[in-house]
């Protein structure tokens, strides 16, 4: 049965950029004010052509809902979902918002895996096995994350950097106890145990000490 559009309100709430559509003189659905553009009043819409618009228009809500998310800060597409789904939206409509957002470039896992590693390395340096670990949860693929983490002389560098203060704070101890605690500070972030040794005998020669001597003491 087609109805006759008799009229098209704007809401009175400001900010919502939403109309209301009434037909045969009475209040029919609420829509967003893109999607109400080709409508005009005095043109008939069929019951199909109403539920279609329906439908386009839930899904500019998640769509929106989507972009709200990323305003915060980039995100993964399997974050981002999860967070669309804890809102009880549809998953079909969430699905194809994701899909119209990868297409737009808006949101992609290349970009957002790059850029988590940049900010930990700006931030709070992490090392390749935590980076690695952090990307994973956030449902980023083992190929990005590959294609993403730092090569070995950067993590090196990120770890020098992080080791810093904590070397700082060392002054009155021993070799032995200065690579234990530089060392352990490192792996606990994700740094391995190659990088972490390193670092700490390049920080103790750094202070003037004399050249570590790593041997076991004779019993």
């Amino acid at each position: 049965m087609m109805k006759c559009i008799t009229s098209i309100e704007p809401q009175s709430r400001p900010g919502t950029h939403r109309v209301n559509v009434f037909l045969e003189g009475s209040f029919a659905f609420a829509l967003a004010e893109e999607l109400a553009f080709s409508l005009m009043v005095g043109s008939f819409l069929s019951e199909a052509e109403v539920a279609d618009l329906q439908r386009r228009d839930d899904l500019h809500k998640v769509y929106d809902a989507a972009l709200n998310l990323l305003s915060y800060r980039p995100r993964s597409v399997s974050e981002l979902r999860s967070r669309l789904l804890r809102k009880s939206l549809d998953p079909a409509l969430v699905e194809e918002a994701l899909e119209r957002l990868q297409r737009e470039k808006i949101l992609d896992d290349v970009e957002f895996a790059q850029f988590w590693v940049d900010n930990r390395r700006t931030h709070r340096p992490r090392g390749g096995r935590m980076l690695q670990a952090e990307l994973r949860a956030k449902g980023v693929d083992r190929e990005i994350i590959e294609e993403v983490l730092p090569e070995p002389s950067e993590e090196e560098a990120a770890a020098y950097r992080l080791a810093l203060r904590k070397a700082a704070s060392l002054a009155s101890a021993d070799w032995r106890e200065f690579r234990q605690r530089v060392g352990d500070h490192l792996v606990r972030r994700g740094f391995g145990y190659e990088v972490a040794g390193s670092v700490a005998r390049r920080l103790w020669e750094e202070r003037g000490q004399a050249e570590p001597d790593d041997a076991p003491e004779e019993t």
